[in-house]
């Protein structure tokens, strides 16, 4: 075979190789710049060791473009097993696909494969499901969504071993999570934390989260405007719960489980203090002695738990009176010295039980004894110390509950 050294040609084509020369030919050569000073240059090597296709120029930088024709698709190494090396900064300009099924479809970093910055793994045989990243106008934010052939699908955002997840190191901004949040370990906020939910389970902790939970907070109420605050402090300064409104006045309910108790202080070893007026609706049991301190209001009965009765026929007519303290009016006669008794029915009277007497009102000053107590009664014996007055004296009596053991 002849050696070509140069060839020299003007106009396009200058050089052009088919089995119908310049008309649709299979490799041609424009010649027709004037003052082209770029071109082709091939270099040949030994098996296995390559082959190069360059820019020739007298220019120190040259650009190379590789053009299919039309809507026509550039292909690289088709038919090649090897990896495809850019060894420099790569600018794409429309749109990039890549097809492939490797675990590192795409990695990029400065060792390539080699603990890459960023790698895509597309192994899956059946894969369905990716990530999308939406750009959008200044200001206007970023998005990294699921994408899925399937109408549903999670998205899982995972450090590794030990590692942690920081969402906004270093951002300004809140951090916003607009739909359930389900948390399976341990979490730390280190700012204001806010949740903006109209869910019966609006904040639920626990193992098994809404089921069983240790806390839950329900927001279900339409125009809910209440909730509770709690207030740290210094160490030995206590901690405050309170009830939260944007009205003026709000109850706070704390209940147990069905027939379950509410203990207060159960391991702690100081006192309770209750500072306002308090109503118990039920009994109230204490372990302990039961004390006040106040001045004027002492510990007794309130209204509701007193009543009157007036004896109808004489002295010694028993009463009935169901109630735990009252007034007894007795009836209309003269006063005597000599003892006399008479008995009050009253449900409310244990026979261990003691009864205070005291006489609210009469002229003559009587004497006034409790000379029996049973269940649901008690008798009391009474004469004048001085006296023979007729008239209607008014006792007093309060039972004090008790007990034999």
């Amino acid at each position: 075979m002849a050696t070509i050294a140069n060839v020299t040609a003007t106009g396009n084509p200058g050089f052009a190789i088919g089995p119908n020369g310049s008309t649709n030919p299979v490799l041609q050569a424009d010649c027709s710049v004037a003052s082209a000073a770029t071109g082709i240059k091939v270099i040949g090597r030994a098996a296995a060791a390559g082959a190069d296709i360059i820019v020739a120029s007298s220019g120190t930088n040259e650009n190379l473009k590789i053009d299919a024709k039309g809507s026509g698709t550039v292909a690289i190494n088709t038919t090649g097993t090897g990896a495809i090396t850019l060894g420099a900064a790569t600018g794409v300009t429309g749109a990039l696909t890549g097809t492939s099924t490797s675990a590192s479809a795409l990695a990029v970093g400065a060792n390539g494969a080699t603990n890459p910055v960023l790698k895509i793994n597309a192994n899956t045989a059946s894969v369905a499901t990716g990530l999308e990243v939406v750009g959008a106008a200044a200001a206007a934010g970023v998005a990294v969504k699921a994408i899925s052939s399937g109408t549903n699908e999670n998205l899982t955002v995972d450090a590794k071993g030990s590692g942690t997840i920081t969402l906004g190191g270093t951002s300004t901004g809140a951090i916003a999570l607009s739909r359930a949040t389900t948390i399976t370990g341990n979490t730390a906020v280190t700012g204001t934390g806010t949740i903006t939910s109209t869910s019966a389970s609006a904040l639920t902790v626990g193992a098994n989260g809404a089921t069983n939970p240790v806390v839950q907070v329900d927001a279900a109420t339409a125009s809910v405007a209440t909730g509770i605050k709690i207030t740290g402090a210094d160490a030995a300064a206590g901690v405050a719960l309170a009830a939260i409104s944007s009205g003026t006045n709000e109850n706070m309910t704390i209940d147990a489980k069905g027939s379950g108790t509410i203990t207060l202080g159960g391991t702690s070893t100081g006192g309770i203090t209750l500072t306002r007026a308090v109503t118990a609706s039920s009994t109230i049991a204490g372990a302990n002695s039961i004390k006040s301190s106040h001045a004027t209001g002492g510990v007794g009965y309130a209204t509701g738990a007193g009543g009157a009765v007036t004896q109808a026929t004489s002295r010694t007519t028993g009463v009935t009176l169901n109630t735990v303290s009252g007034a007894i009016t007795l009836v209309s006669a003269a006063g005597s010295t000599t003892p006399a008794s008479f008995t009050v029915t009253n449900s409310a009277v244990a026979a261990t039980d003691v009864i205070v007497l005291s006489q609210k009102s009469g002229t003559d000053k009587l004497s006034l004894d409790v000379t029996a107590v049973g269940a649901g009664s008690f008798e009391i014996t009474f004469n004048t110390k001085s006296g023979t007055t007729t008239e209607q004296p008014v006792i007093n009596f309060a039972v004090i509950k008790a007990v034999a053991a």
